[in-house]
C-alpha cells in the first residue's frame, strides 16, 4: 500500500497559553458491555475510544486505546457508520492486550503512515495470575507495528497531538492509597511486580470549560493521574473518562480515590471498563447525576 509521507511535530505546552479545542467528541469503539439498542455492536473485555476535535475549523481525529484482538474497534466502528481511516494518530495508555491488542488491524486500515504514542515500555512482559501464570501483553512486537505502517513515538514526557490534546506521559506516584498490584514483569533477568509506568491518559482542554482526562485502566491511581494531569496543564479538570481501575480494588481505596474526586468536583465522570460496580455506586453516592457510565456505542460530546 503506498503512503504519503507524514510527520508529527512534538512541542511543549505552554501554561500561559493553555491551548484549548473548541468542541470535543468522544466515541466508544470498544467497552465490556454495550449501549441499550444498539444490538449490532459488539462487547469485549478492553478499551478503545475515538477523541475527535476541533479548533477554528481544524479537525484532529485520534485513537486512544485500540481494543483486544484482532479487530474488534475496526467492526464495530463500521457497525456505527464512524470512519477511522486516516486518523492522525493512535495512543496506547498502556501494554495490556485488551488495551493495544487491534493496533495492527487499525494501522493497515488506515490510509497513512500513522503516529503510534506509547510509553517506551509499552512492549516490556506483561503478566498476571489468572489463577495461573497468563501472559496479558500484545502478541506482536516493536518491528510489528512498523511493518504494519505505524510509527512509534515512544515517550516517557507528554507529547502534544494537536492544539489543545496531549498526552500525559509518564504519571507521578504521590497518593498513599493507590497501588498497583498484581502485575508481573521482567527487569535485568528477575521476575518482579511490575509498577505500570507505562501507563498514561489523555488529556483536551476544552475551550471554556477545562480538561477533559481520558484513562485507560489508570493503573497508577485515579487521583495520581487526575493530579498529574493538573500539574502538566495548569488547568481544572472538567470531565473524567475512562477506566478508573477500582473493581478490585478494597473499601479503602475506594472510598479514598471516590472522596478526593468529589473534592475536585468534575462537572461529570464517565466510568467504564475497570471501574467495576463497587466503584460506580460509590461514585454515583457522592456525584449523583455527574456519574454517566459509558457503554460500547455511546457517543460523548463537549
Amino acid at each position: 500500500m503506498s503512503r504519503p509521507k507524514d510527520t508529527v511535530k512534538v512541542v511543549n505546552i505552554s501554561r500561559g497559553r493553555r491551548p484549548a479545542v473548541d468542541w470535543a467528541r468522544l466515541t466508544v469503539l470498544v467497552e465490556d458491555s454495550v449501549s441499550k439498542g444498539k444490538p449490532n455492536l459488539v462487547a469485549k473485555h478492553g478499551l478503545s475510544f475515538l477523541v475527535e476535535t476541533s479548533v477554528a475549523g481544524v479537525k484532529s481525529s485520534i485513537l486512544m486505546d485500540v481494543g483486544p484482538p484482532p479487530d474488534l474497534a475496526l467492526r464495530n466502528s463500521e457497525a456505527m457508520n464512524v470512519d477511522i481511516r486516516n486518523v492522525d494518530a493512535v495512543v496506547i495508555s498502556h501494554g495490556h492486550y485488551d488495551h493495544v491488542g487491534g493496533l495492527l488491524d487499525i494501522l493497515k486500515h488506515n490510509g497513512r503512515w500513522t503516529p503510534v504514542v506509547a510509553h517506551p515500555n509499552v512492549f516490556s512482559p506483561k503478566f498476571a495470575f489468572k489463577p495461573n501464570l497468563r501472559f496479558i501483553g500484545p502478541n506482536f512486537d516493536h518491528e510489528s507495528v512498523v511493518a504494519a505502517g505505524g510509527r512509534p513515538l515512544f515517550a516517557r514526557n507528554p507529547v502534544t497531538l494537536a492544539t489543545g490534546v496531549m498526552t500525559t506521559g509518564e504519571v507521578a506516584r504521590e497518593t498513599d492509597f493507590e497501588e498497583t498490584q498484581g502485575f508481573w514483569t521482567v527487569e535485568a533477568d528477575r521476575f518482579v511486580e511490575d509498577p505500570m509506568i507505562d501507563e498514561q491518559a489523555l488529556l483536551v482542554n476544552v475551550k471554556d470549560k477545562g480538561l477533559l482526562v481520558i484513562t485507560g485502566c489508570a493503573h497508577p491511581g485515579i487521583i495520581n493521574t487526575v493530579r498529574h494531569a493538573q500539574k502538566t496543564t495548569g488547568t481544572d479538570i472538567y470531565a473524567i473518562a475512562g477506566g478508573l481501575h477500582l473493581e478490585r480494588a478494597d473499601d479503602k481505596r475506594v472510598h479514598a480515590s471516590v472522596d478526593e474526586l468529589a473534592r475536585m468536583n468534575p462537572r461529570a465522570i464517565y466510568p467504564c471498563h475497570c471501574t467495576g460496580s463497587k466503584g460506580i455506586l460509590r461514585l454515583r453516592d457522592f456525584l449523583g447525576s455527574n456519574c454517566k457510565p459509558i457503554q460500547t456505542g455511546d457517543i460523548i460530546e463537549l
